[in-house]
């Protein structure tokens, strides 16, 4: 396996972890039976959840510039 393959599925799963976790992180904490915690806490947490969207969708953009032009 090559190693630009190798990279390639890495950033791929990065971008996805990225993504989930950072939608899990966005919206648990609003939820209604997250229990009684402070509003503070849950921002924390759902700031937390927005840097990871941005990373990934950072990522995302970065994975697909390197990608080569489609050949037709």
């Amino acid at each position: 396996m090559r190693e630009e393959t190798k990279n390639f599925g890495g950033a791929v799963l990065f971008v996805f972890y990225c993504m989930g976790v950072g939608i899990y992180l966005l919206l648990r904490p609003w939820a209604p039976d997250s229990g009684p915690a402070s509003p503070y806490l849950r921002g924390f947490i759902s700031g937390l959840g927005l840097v990871h969207l941005v990373v990934g969708v950072n990522d995302f953009r970065l994975l697909f510039r390197r990608l080569p032009p489609a050949s037709r």
